[in-house]
């Protein structure tokens, strides 16, 4: 097995006569690596015009690094999108390759995500997108279009918004009904960061599906949960209702995955049985930690959809910032500090923060 489940729970003792809500923290932890092999990498780049000129060098000189950085045997494919998506060039990685991505005039960004996902369907090879823009979409402009696309299983979209003039709300949803992270940029300058943080040079598992209990709500991913490509210990935030009665209830967690290592399909499950008490066990047996932790992440994805509906996010901020000193978590208090002060900037940072 190269990766593991491991569980931690708010409760151990659920309540004989009323439901209990039991937040749990699901860990899949690498234990055997492999070098990434088999995967595909399709980088898009918007060529309108508003990326003319350093914008778009940066974003070229940028893919192609990632290009001859990633190990032999895998397949990149780059896509020139505004008019009407062009690739550009197609194979293998682990060399350095000269393209072109030419000039276009719109930017038809719904045509053009939705002919790199027709290309991922070709096959069920983990594949990773890669989509970097600076504008407004001229063909679909409505999130719910992107919403009712089809992304397959072995499909994760990583988004880059450059400067002020795109739509945040679209390349968020893209990312999170992938299980992929939004970046929001000022400066061209970071994208050489970006596209070396998406770099996947080892992995643990492909194609994963993280199947849930029914009713089990996770915070920091949309459902379906489906993992192309693990790369680092992943961690999965949510809670379940368990109703009230008088026997112990047993709760399943069930990872499917491809191990890279012997390319064969393997599963492991995991069960966490919660035992029934009076209201005294079960208040005393909570473990405050893990409670102050779902609670954080229940807040940031209500946050997110407050910034998202226009709705004012002062008392959620705040609340944020009062769980996260409580958790006296570094990480978290960090993360809180750097919202509030920008949209793009708060739903890239949110979006950042819950696949980390």
């Amino acid at each position: 097995m190269t990766v593991t489940l491991n569980v931690k729970q708010t409760h151990d003792y659920a309540y004989t006569d009323r439901p209990t809500e039991v937040g749990f923290v699901i860990y899949i932890t690498p234990e055997k690596t492999a070098i990434t092999r088999n995967t595909h990498y399709i980088i898009m780049i918007d060529n309108s015009p508003s990326m003319q000129g350093e914008k778009l060098s940066t974003a070229v000189e940028s893919a192609k690094k990632l290009l001859s950085d990633l190990p032999p045997g895998n397949f990149v494919t780059i896509i020139a999108f505004s008019n009407h998506p062009e690739i550009k060039y197609q194979g293998p990685t682990g060399s350095a390759v000269n393209f072109d991505v030419g000039k276009g005039y719109t930017t038809r960004l719904h045509e053009a995500i939705s002919f790199s996902l027709n290309l991922a369907k070709q096959s069920q090879v983990p594949t990773k997108i890669i989509m970097l823009t600076d504008g407004k979409p001229t063909d679909k402009r409505n999130v719910k279009d992107y919403e009712k696309l089809d992304i397959p299983q072995n499909v994760q979209i990583i988004t880059i918004g450059i400067g002020k003039d795109y739509n945040e709300e679209i390349l968020k949803k893209l990312a999170d009904k992938s299980a992929g992270n939004f970046y929001h940029i000022q400066n061209t300058s970071e994208l050489p960061n970006v596209f070396e943080k998406e770099r996947s040079t080892s992995a643990y598992a492909y194609n994963l599906q993280f199947i849930t209990p029914q009713g089990f709500i996770p915070y920091n991913y949309d459902l379906p949960i489906r993992l192309p490509i693990i790369d680092k210990l992943t961690s999965i935030y949510g809670s379940l209702v368990i109703p009230p009665g008088n026997t112990a209830f047993t709760v399943f967690f069930t990872i499917t995955y491809i191990d890279p290592v012997d390319n064969q399909q393997k599963n492991e499950t995991k069960s966490v049985v919660i035992q029934r008490g009076n209201t005294q066990i079960v208040e005393s047996h909570i473990n405050r930690d893990v409670l102050l932790t779902i609670r954080y992440y229940r807040l940031l994805r209500e946050y997110t959809e407050a910034l998202v509906s226009g709705k004012d996010t002062t008392r959620i901020l705040n609340q944020l910032r009062q769980i996260a000193e409580e958790t006296r978590r570094s990480d978290l208090i960090e993360q809180t500090e750097k919202l509030g002060s920008d949209k793009k900037a708060d739903l890239s940072e949110v979006t950042k923060k819950m696949r980390s």
